[in-house]
């Protein structure tokens, strides 16, 4: 399996004249660790009994895309040294054991925790300034968020920038308000998005509005980013005009599953996405996306 690196940022913003960056804010989740069709290092994960899980052909195509996404940000950090790098984890860290699905390594969901943990390894060589933590599914992550809280106290603990969510003191929020730099951003994990070709586009851009007034009508500034994942699917409402919300959709680290290929017609989006904020506390939006590719032609002559 191979994909090429799919890079939209010129599409997706506008010429601005050179400013120096204060601030790096990249996002991304759904990296559905302990899944044989998400994120493994490439040494495997060892299992309860002896023995060890190894990545299949299309989760070694996932990793090299996952070193590949973080070099690229790595680059963007030597641009300007004195930029504060930023992580936004929303969500679905692990598979977890659920819906009777053969499509995990192991129903031993410590170890879903330990590939998590050693897959956030690459991002975290790059020296975070901050961590958020989002916590995801129930199904994937445990009630509650069990397994994403546990990852987010044992970064802590290991000494990582994990923020706390300041109003429970727990290391992960199931939503969150982050102010970086003059930008502010409203994540969760779980949002809305158009399920067809032709509603994806107008639906994001009808859901970045609907995040806008409902602030509004709550007497609250609204964010000037709600990121949303869970779909596996990218979209983003773009800069509408007089509305200060743009909502962007994550992308996945997850190849299709048994339900997806029951269900979907359409290829995951796998990649992420940064935030460069700039001096005069505007943005800069970039993307990264890597394409799967459908099953190989069989043919008959």
């Amino acid at each position: 399996m191979s994909g090429l690196p799919c890079d939209r940022s010129r599409r997706l913003v506008s010429p601005r004249r050179e400013l120096n960056m204060k601030h790096i804010v990249v996002c991304f989740g759904d990296t559905h660790c302990g899944s044989t069709v998400g994120l493994c290092p490439p040494e495997g994960i060892p299992l309860d009994d002896g023995g060890m899980y190894m990545p299949n052909r299309g989760q070694e195509w996932l990793w090299n895309n996952w070193e590949e996404a973080w070099a690229k940000v790595k680059s963007a950090m030597r641009k300007n040294r004195k930029a504060k790098l930023h992580l936004v984890i929303n969500g679905d860290l692990t598979d977890g054991d659920h819906h009777r699905t053969t499509q995990i390594a192991t129903g031993h969901e410590g170890i879903h925790v330990h590939c998590a943990i050693e897959t956030l390894r690459v991002p975290l060589a790059l020296k975070p300034d901050s961590i958020h933590i989002l916590r995801g599914t129930p199904a994937h992550v445990g009630r509650a968020g069990g397994m994403e809280e546990g990852i987010a106290k044992a970064l802590k603990s290991q000494g990582w920038k994990v923020v706390e969510d300041p109003d429970t003191g727990n290391s992960s929020s199931y939503q969150r308000l982050i102010k970086i730099g003059g930008v502010s951003f409203d994540v969760k994990h779980h949002g809305r998005m158009g399920r067809r070709a032709h509603t994806k586009g107008p639906y994001i851009r009808w859901y970045a509005q609907d995040i806008f007034f409902n602030y509004l009508m709550d007497g609250e500034d609204a964010p000037d980013l709600a990121i949303r994942s869970h779909f596996h699917q990218f979209a983003d409402s773009g800069k509408i005009h007089k509305i200060k919300t743009r909502a962007v959709a994550l992308p996945a680290w997850q190849l299709a599953t048994e339900y997806v290929h029951r269900v979907a017609e359409s290829l995951a989006d796998v990649g992420l996405v940064w935030f460069e904020i700039h001096d005069d506390d505007d943005y800069t939006m970039r993307t990264l996306l890597f394409k799967p590719e459908r099953p190989t032609t069989v043919e008959v002559s």
